[in-house]
């Protein structure tokens, strides 16, 4: 659910009426300040996806072997 409104006083009002229930866990995601850029893929923090299991060979073109059964 996307729920949009402001901060009064420090309180986020949600508009439109939306109300939540009382303990509602909730993320609030803000629009950059008018004006900025914003943020940029760099802001992304980085993961880890385990350990290498082998390095890479010359022979491990998968988008060439995809493209090889198109001819």
């Amino acid at each position: 659910m996307v729920a949009r409104g402001h901060v009064r006083n420090g309180v986020v009002v949600l508009a439109d009426g939306v109300q939540l229930p009382e303990g509602q866990e909730v993320t609030v995601v803000t629009k950059p300040p008018a004006g900025s850029i914003g943020h940029g893929i760099l802001d992304i923090p980085s993961i880890s996806l385990g350990s290498v299991l082998r390095p890479f060979a010359d022979d491990d073109d998968l988008l060439g072997e995809m493209l090889e059964s198109r001819t």
